[in-house]
């Protein structure tokens, strides 16, 4: 909308801003997204870098009405747009600092989760995204914020491969000790090199999940009880080479 009244300015269009908006909308011009004062121009659906198919478009209108918007692609989103994950998920999982408040268009039409990233987001698919580390630190922090963790065991692998050794303890550092210890599980099988960064955290035992969920395996070496991961993080392949 503001673009809007800087254009009717320019050009000495006496119609106010908010009639010129109706009247586009009205004959098509403007498509509507989940922000509220936000449009998509339809020749964009297109020829655009963010169409109407695009999945990204509920944050990339978000992050459009308010640049300094702290959220940014999380979990299976996350995934698929650093290429770890072959498709977007029919919801996109948005990760939004705790302390923030979310756009009630971006909340109604993503998944949102809470989480206060230490390394900056990068860049992906037109909006910003969770860097592998954070992703991988968000998981650790929050295993029920999670849809589907059998979908998360199909493009963690990768992620893992992909890790650097510097960023990991950088978004770890401060995190609590269950926090740190869950990564350390979570990459116990694909990055031991990496979970030895935290082996010396483990003392008390940890869960892995919801407490009113059975335990399905202890790991004996980590202290954890897990009640969500499909199979224990030792049986995932690793990505081929």
């Amino acid at each position: 909308m503001g673009m809007l009244r800087e254009l009717v300015q320019r050009h000495g269009v006496a119609t106010p801003a908010n009639v010129v908006a109706a009247r586009l909308r009205t004959h098509g011009w403007l498509l509507p997204t989940p922000t509220r004062g936000v449009w998509e121009f339809a020749p964009a659906a297109h020829a655009g870098p963010v169409g109407h198919a695009n999945p990204t478009l509920a944050l990339a209108a978000a992050v459009a009405a308010d640049p300094a918007l702290h959220a940014a692609l999380t979990h299976t989103a996350a995934a698929w747009a650093h290429g770890y994950a072959d498709r977007a998920p029919s919801r996109l999982d948005v990760a939004v600092p705790f302390e923030s408040r979310a756009p009630a268009g971006l909340a109604h039409a993503t998944h949102l989760t809470r989480f206060d990233a230490h390394l900056s987001p990068q860049r992906l698919k037109g909006v910003p995204v969770l860097a592998p580390a954070s992703l991988l630190v968000h998981l650790a922090e929050s295993p029920t914020a999670v849809r589907s963790w059998s979908t998360v065991v199909e493009w963690l692998p990768e992620l893992a491969a992909d890790l650097d050794r510097d960023a990991l303890p950088t978004e770890l550092e401060g995190r609590t000790v269950a926090t740190r210890v869950r990564a350390g599980y979570l990459l116990s099988g694909l990055r031991p090199d990496l979970a030895d960064l935290v082996r010396d955290d483990v003392g008390a035992v940890v869960r892995f999940g919801a407490r009113s969920d059975a335990v399905r395996r202890h790991d004996s070496t980590w202290r954890v009880n897990d009640t969500a991961l499909p199979s224990h993080p030792t049986t995932w392949a690793e990505p081929a080479a």
